[in-house]
């Protein structure tokens, strides 16, 4: 699976999704580092990937709709330190969650999952 992690996410979990097989475009690396949101979206879409992020501005479906990417993710805000990340992210994939994630926006928090 493709992702592209966004700068406002842990750089941990890129590491950990690229452990587990996955390409991943981190935009906190040198290339894509201080990419507007646009240009997040756009280069979501473009990849066919799943965009992973913490920016609120994401959720907007109007602006940024999920059906134009492969599916967002979004950690909700919260004192989550990166392992908390990770573990958000690695149990939904586990759970199956990108099955149901094509074209939708999924918000995740520590204690529940939510896709629309």
């Amino acid at each position: 699976m493709k992702f592209v992690v966004d700068e406002s996410v842990s750089y941990a979990v890129a590491v950990e999704l690229r452990s587990k097989g996955h390409e991943v475009l981190a935009i906190s690396e040198k290339k894509h580092s201080g990419s507007s949101d646009r240009e997040v979206f756009n280069l979501t879409g473009g990849e066919k990937a799943i965009l992973i992020t913490r920016d609120f501005h994401f959720t907007n479906s109007l602006r940024f709709p999920p059906r134009s990417t492969e599916g967002i993710i979004f950690l909700r805000k919260g004192n989550l330190r990166a392992e908390n990340e990770v573990k958000i992210v690695l149990d939904f994939i586990d759970k199956g969650g990108l099955a149901l994630l094509k074209g939708r926006l999924a918000t995740l928090d520590a204690r529940r999952v939510k896709v629309r």
